[in-house]
């Protein structure tokens, strides 16, 4: 099982050329240009949060595919379930930024895609379009 979390494209946009809900982490980087990272407690947290995924989470190698000769930034990232340690950062994070109102919708599915990417954490996938409709 897989485990993905999404804001609403209001609050960060689309990714894919299938007009996705963008993850959390874009828009808790944002929320940290904005605001005062040095006093507000709930920055701070997430600064933190941030940090550790930086830290700890590697940054997948493969996000494209290949389409009537054009490479598409098609990959959408999904949590493995069996990941607990990020899992419970994430929820971390994910509190956080709905601490500041940003609502987060949480998807799990067995089948997220065409694989694109895998490490022991996640996976990057590319989901088909008549699953989104």
């Amino acid at each position: 099982m897989y485990v993905r979390f999404t804001v609403p494209v209001e609050h960060g946009g689309t990714v894919t050329r299938m007009n996705i809900a963008p993850g959390p982490f874009r828009i808790a980087s944002g929320l940290l240009w904005k605001g005062d990272r040095d006093s507000d407690p709930v920055l701070i947290a997430l600064r933190r949060e941030l940090d550790w995924f930086n830290d700890k989470l590697p940054v997948p190698r493969r996000f494209h595919v290949r389409a009537r000769r054009v490479w598409w930034s098609d990959g959408v990232c999904w949590f493995r379930d069996d990941a607990r340690e990020m899992l419970a950062h994430m929820h971390a994070l994910v509190s956080l930024v709905e601490e500041v109102g940003v609502p987060v919708t949480r998807s799990w599915t067995r089948d997220p895609g065409q694989l694109l990417y895998r490490d022991r954490w996640q996976v990057v996938a590319m989901p088909e379009k008549r699953r989104l409709q």
